[in-house]
């Protein structure tokens, strides 16, 4: 059998399976009114870890955390290398706002099992529940304002750009101050506050970037722990120079003299590594040669690349992780060098992914008799049928709008092979979900 034969008929097992009730790993739903069936087989078979898993999903799934806990951590023990185990018992501790120990759970697995199916999802999930310790940590902050210690000399902050101009270009605010972020961090010189715990207590404080003054970056600082706050702004006019400056804001609310720097705005990258050293220096630090050339290094191809790129952090930010993953991807696109937008693209992917294998963990499938007489009837319909789908499928033409950005352009596709097989899975697992 060919390839694209062979695949059909993986789809084809697939549906037979889960039509006749027996369902695989990722196609059911983590039920609870599965948990007794799901005893009674752990019972049985005491060294299946996918019983462990399945059954610590249903619990979870249940509100029974400190029963899936224990079920859970079977599981793993039989199958480390599993996403579910984490998954389930990052789930528990997540719900507890027990934030710091589901991180410290989600690192270990990523770096003991990085490489495994389903890694990919972990991340995922370690974002998620950064995003909700960072808000946790700005509420307690902000309850707490009064009795905080101290900020710390040396800490420093970047708050988002203030853009003027084209609208498109307002993106730029979280992009420019991510990668000024960066940029100092290469140096290894000055302790910064995390961009997600920044922009989180942003949004408890409700503060947009044209809200933020002298005496509110200086406040920003203060509930960071940071004596030092980066207030930058961007010009963009149309038919002008792009403009970018920025100004250290102390804890005292005390403006330094501010830097500015003018330049084409398919410059503006450029124009930003100006000013992360111009900045350094200002702060007290100079940099060497090679420093500085590491600054210069840090950035994608094109202003195309890093203004998907920064869409990408907006959409992160507020929580739309399937946006964020597409202009993610879209930077990628423009600069397939651009590693950076390849990370974020795989957390931002992860999270639906996470939350799909936590949803869709089910009965650990059936036994050998049943999967063998599904095996049987299964290559009896791909052979009946792969002959028909192929003709169809061949023939098939899907007429797509390619957004590109401004405008839509329409177009007439032939789909290829890698094209027609995500399309039957998509309509096999619809045909499945209809008939249950």
């Amino acid at each position: 059998m060919n390839r694209l034969g062979g695949s059909l008929k993986g789809l084809l097992i697939i549906a037979v399976l889960a039509t006749s009730g027996c369902a695989t790993l990722g196609l059911g739903t983590a039920d609870p009114a599965d948990i007794p069936e799901l005893q009674r087989r752990v019972e049985l078979e005491p060294d299946n870890g996918r019983l462990h898993l399945a059954l610590a999903a249903a619990q979870a799934a249940a509100g029974r955390c400190d029963r899936a806990v224990i079920s859970a951590r079977r599981g793993r023990t039989l199958l480390p290398a599993d996403p579910a185990g984490p998954l389930v018992l990052g789930q528990c501790l997540e719900e507890a706002g027990e934030y710091g120990n589901a991180l410290n759970l989600y690192a270990q697995f990523l770096f003991d099992h990085g490489d495994s199916p389903g890694a990919e999802a972990i991340e995922g999930r370690r974002i998620v529940a950064l995003q909700a310790q960072a808000r946790q940590m700005a509420r307690s902050a902000i309850e707490n304002e009064l009795i905080l210690a101290p900020a710390e000399p040396e800490t420093v902050g970047i708050l988002p750009f203030l853009v003027d101009g084209d609208e498109a270009y307002q993106p730029l605010s979280v992009g420019l101050a991510h990668m000024l972020t960066t940029d100092l961090a290469l140096l290894r010189r000055f302790p910064l506050v995390e961009r997600v715990q920044l922009d989180a207590l942003l949004q408890e404080l409700e503060l947009a970037p044209e809200l933020i003054d002298p005496a509110t970056a200086a406040r920003t600082g203060r509930l960071m722990r940071a004596s030092r706050m980066i207030l930058g702004t961007v010009s963009v006019p149309t038919g002008e120079e792009a403009r970018l400056g920025g100004s250290i804001v102390l804890e005292t609310g005390e403006v330094a003299e501010p830097l500015a720097m003018e330049g084409a705005l398919e410059d503006i990258l450029s124009l930003e590594k100006e000013l992360a050293i111009n900045i350094a220096e200002s702060l007290g630090y100079q940099l060497s040669e090679a420093e500085r050339q590491r600054i210069l290094e840090n950035r994608p191809a094109s202003l195309a690349a890093f203004l998907s790129f920064s869409r990408g952090l907006l959409a992160e930010g507020l929580g739309e992780y399937d946006a964020a993953a597409a202009f993610y991807g879209a930077a990628l696109a423009s600069d397939p060098n651009y590693e950076e937008a390849g990370t974020k693209l795989r957390g931002a992917s992860g999270v639906e992914e996470g939350r799909n294998q936590l949803a869709l963990l089910s009965d650990p499938g059936p036994s050998q008799a049943d999967a063998a007489r599904s095996e049987l009837m299964a290559s009896t319909l791909a052979n009946a049928m792969s002959g028909s789908i192929m003709d169809v499928a061949t023939h098939l033409v899907e007429r797509v709008t390619l957004d590109a950005g401004t405008s839509g352009t329409l177009s007439t596709v032939l789909l290829s092979e890698n094209q027609i097989l995500p399309l039957l899975e998509g309509i096999i697992i619809i045909t499945i979900r209809i008939s249950r």
